[in-house]
């Protein structure tokens, strides 16, 4: 053997005894994780269900004749309320902390809900009607929008389920129109309509998961309401 292929094979002894190396301590790591990883993995696990939880939560519409109860229910609660986003939900709770609401009424004093909101979710509301009447109608079409796919829900006596629905016109509806839907507090609202006039106007309900906050199951909950004309 030349002294030029002692040389060879010393250098790919060398590369290997190197490679066998590099793998074992890679296989230690591996296998033996440092302290606290699996447990730092397991909370961020137990965080994205909760969140995933949470999501799915809010994303449940109500159902006929469902009520919620405002001095009970905790924020993921209330932001399925027609009209009502996260921010709005939690002030709720935080209002009722200072005092308990014991008419429809009493959420006025929440910010962020005024009387048109009030009227939207008096019917799913368990406590005493106060200031709104029974029966009450939501806003016809106004003037001037040509029917602008504001969707009237008409009440039943003591404000129970809608009985007829108009679609709501993603590409014509104001932002005030739009925090009509289930979970559209204002926020989202207003994202929507900027998302119209900067991306142009949707051509398919689908769109709308291109709005920040709109996912998947949003989505889902909105689909039998809106439409693109």
């Amino acid at each position: 053997m030349t002294p030029e292929e002692r040389h060879a094979w010393t250098r790919m002894l060398v590369v290997l005894a190197v490679a066998a190396g590099v793998r074992s301590v890679w296989q230690q790591r591996t296998v033996v994780p440092a302290p606290g990883v699996e447990r730092d993995v397991a909370a961020a696990v137990d965080t994205v269900r909760a969140l995933r939880a949470d999501a799915d939560r809010r994303a449940t519409p109500l159902e006929a004749g469902e009520r919620i109860d405002p001095n009970r229910a905790d924020a993921a609660e209330m932001d399925r309320l027609p009209g009502i986003g996260p921010a709005t939900a939690r002030a709720i709770v935080a209002a009722r902390a200072e005092a308990p609401f014991r008419t429809v009424a009493d959420l006025g004093r929440v910010r962020g809900i005024g009387p048109s909101t009030i009227e939207k979710i008096a019917p799913h509301l368990a406590l005493p009607g106060g200031a709104v009447p029974s029966g009450l109608r939501a806003p016809a079409p106004e003037s001037g929008r040509g029917g602008g796919g504001r969707a009237r829900a008409v009440l039943g006596a003591g404000g129970g389920a809608p009985s007829t629905v108009t679609r709501i016109d993603l590409n014509r509806a104001d932002s005030g129109i739009l925090e009509t839907l289930p979970g559209v507090g204002p926020a989202l609202a207003q994202r929507i309509v900027d998302d119209r006039a900067r991306n142009g106007p949707y051509t398919h309900v689908d769109d709308l998961v291109r709005v920040s906050g709109i996912g998947p199951a949003t989505l889902d909950r909105l689909r039998a309401l809106v439409e693109v004309r």
